[in-house]
């Protein structure tokens, strides 16, 4: 049988619709982040993570893959693991945010490819698709992009970044992005037998059906459940479910697709701040409050990403025809 062979063309669509997606996921829920308390922010969450579960069962195949993996105890403790790193990830994410500026913390969740990359290496065996010498050249140029386009909306905020960072609880955020490239890598790993959209699935009603009571029981008790932040809610609930989920499916595919490269499927996730300032801009019509400046620093941040990722794209495309062509 011939060796599988990894479609990195296919992969570089997906993983552009998927940083697409997640641009959206910011913009929606920042009335919300603003107006919820951190127990109804991760209720929010977790319901809207719950409510998109039946539209990744639309298929027959998710559906059946779904209830396979439901009904298979070898595979629990590996749920459950997995559990515990969205778990370790959201506690850390908390505690990083106390004191840090949000363009902190965007800096540390920029350096994803390169922490995907070594997971994917450690964990799956994937060897980086480029030389080096390409991988980490176009991942500094695209995290160089990425922190001006995060810059560009700052303002007058600079001084209250600097100050942020020498309270030094951005610390905390460091291994967020190891456990989040660890999370899809283990997923893709563990249940590559399943349909994707199943796998991600039963991965959010696992969470969902342990913090959901746990975090109605904990505001309820505080008296803060309630419904006065609705429009603010809905708006979130509509990001998380485009981005948590339908995101969420195709990055799992291009993993597939790519044959597990987690570097090079996160490499074009560094897009993500450009693409949510466009989104951000007809949003802050709506919004006052989602202010969006789109100045000569954030085209030059969007610049250095876009030749960023093209020349790796097309590297990796080169690579990939190389691999495919017979031995002379």
């Amino acid at each position: 049988m011939p060796a599988k062979t990894n479609n990195y063309r296919l992969g570089a669509l997906l993983a552009g619709a998927t940083a697409l997606l997640l641009s959206t996921q910011e913009p929606l829920s920042f009335l919300a982040a603003r107006r919820l308390s951190a127990e109804g922010f991760i209720l929010v969450t977790q319901i809207s993570l719950l409510v998109s579960v039946p539209l990744l069962m639309l298929r027959p195949a998710s559906r059946r893959d779904f209830l396979k993996i439901l009904t298979t105890p070898s595979l629990y403790p590996k749920l459950a693991a997995i559990f515990g790193l969205g778990m370790a990830g959201l506690v850390l994410y908390k505690l990083g945010l106390t004191g840090a500026h949000p363009i902190i913390i965007a800096a540390i969740f920029n350096l994803s490819p390169f922490w995907a990359a070594m997971v994917a290496r450690i964990v799956s065996g994937v060897a980086i698709p480029v030389a080096p010498v390409t991988f980490f050249g176009c991942l500094v140029s695209a995290f160089l992009g990425a922190m001006a386009v995060a810059w560009s909306q700052l303002g007058d905020a600079q001084g209250d970044m600097l100050a942020s960072f020498l309270k030094g609880s951005w610390v905390f955020a460091i291994p967020i992005p190891i456990l989040s490239a660890l999370n899809g890598t283990l997923i893709g790993k563990w249940f590559s037998a399943f349909d994707e959209s199943a796998a991600i699935a039963v991965n959010f009603l696992v969470p969902a059906a342990v913090l959901i009571p746990l975090m109605s029981f904990t505001l309820a008790a505080g008296g803060e459940l309630n419904l006065v932040q609705a429009p603010a809610i809905l708006l979130m609930m509509l990001g998380t479910i485009v981005a948590a989920s339908v995101g969420r499916v195709l990055y799992q595919v291009a993993l597939t697709v790519t044959g597990g490269d987690n570097g090079y499927v996160t490499m074009f996730f560094l897009a993500v701040p450009a693409l949510t300032g466009l989104v951000s801009l007809p949003l802050a019509l709506a919004i006052p409050d989602l202010k969006f400046a789109a100045n000569g620093l954030y085209f030059a941040g969007l610049a250095l990403i876009a030749a960023a990722l093209m020349l790796f794209t097309y590297q990796s495309w080169r690579e990939e025809r190389r691999a495919e062509a017979p031995a002379a």
